[in-house]
């Protein structure tokens, strides 16, 4: 009987430079923006107010947890949505600077701030390259893909496929666009602001997308932590802010309804992916021949 090829593993060069250095990196700006949310002015690359920050910080947060949950896996299929999620923000976190960047602090300000504004420029300039590099590595790993299992049930892909069209087509309009939506937004905020959220609801909705086309749930856990961890977050933001949200205006509701969608979409895909996945099928090490006494 023909053994089966090994399956492809993840690099250890997109691990250590890639995988494990975004994780870190994440975790301290979720934990930044949350516990210094209202004094982003002296620290951060850029002021603005203690409701983005808190959404910022818990966006960070569900990508610290969904890239920590990477980083321990040993298949790429497992991480492959996770990753090219990861790169797509960083680029259009890089877009956002570029063109926000008379909203940073790279001009001046508290030296703190100033210092983060161009650490911030620095380390999204330089992750493309080192991203491209670590992808490169990836791709000379050797390895068979498993195929991908019959299609998720449509009570499950249809919210996956809805919510992910949404969020994505929305985040493009807020990232080519951010003016006329901060002049309306619920609360203050800024062009960049706005460009960045918008880059958080394009990068969710593409890895909704992605994650539907796995059509395996267990492959994409770390992505149903993100949204776990950015939906509860958000709300709490919304809660211990709620004094500076404008809540008579419909889009304060509409990013209420945004963070329990992603909330109810993790917690459930948590819920139903021990019912739908099938079992894994590990391969057994060959038996040793039975040897028989003459």
């Amino acid at each position: 009987m023909p053994s089966t090829p090994p399956e492809r593993p993840v690099s250890r060069v997109l691990k250590a430079a890639v995988l494990v250095p975004l994780a870190l990196a994440a975790g301290y700006v979720f934990l930044s923006l949350t516990l210094l949310s209202s004094h982003t002015d002296g620290f951060f690359a850029w002021r603005m107010s203690p409701v983005t920050a808190t959404l910022l910080g818990g966006a960070y947060g569900g990508s610290c947890a969904m890239l920590a949950v990477a980083a321990r896996e040993d298949r790429w299929v497992k991480v492959r949505v996770a990753v090219l999620a990861s790169s797509l923000f960083m680029l259009l976190m890089l877009g956002a600077l570029l063109l926000g960047r008379g909203e940073t602090h790279l001009r001046g300000g508290a030296l703190p701030a100033f210092l983060t504004a161009w650490i911030w420029l620095g380390v999204h300039l330089l992750a493309p390259v080192v991203g491209l590099l670590a992808l490169g590595a990836q791709a000379r790993v050797r390895g068979a893909l498993p195929p991908r299992p019959p299609r998720l049930p449509w009570w499950v892909s249809a919210p996956m496929v809805a919510d992910g069209t949404v969020l994505a087509v929305a985040g493009t309009v807020l990232y080519a666009d951010p003016g006329p939506a901060a002049r309306h937004w619920p609360w203050r905020a800024g062009q960049l602001d706005v460009r960045v959220i918008g880059a958080w609801c394009l990068v969710f909705g593409v890895a909704l997308l992605l994650s539907r086309q796995e059509a395996e749930l267990r492959r994409v856990r770390g992505g149903m932590a993100a949204l776990v961890c950015t939906g509860g977050f958000g709300l709490l933001g919304l809660v211990r802010y709620a004094d500076r949200v404008h809540w008579a205006s419909p889009g304060a509701w509409l990013v209420v309804l945004v963070l329990c969608s992603l909330l109810g979409l993790g917690l459930s895909g948590v819920g139903v992916s021990a019912l739908l996945d099938p079992p894994e099928i590990t391969s057994a090490p060959p038996s040793a021949p039975v040897v028989r006494p003459a």
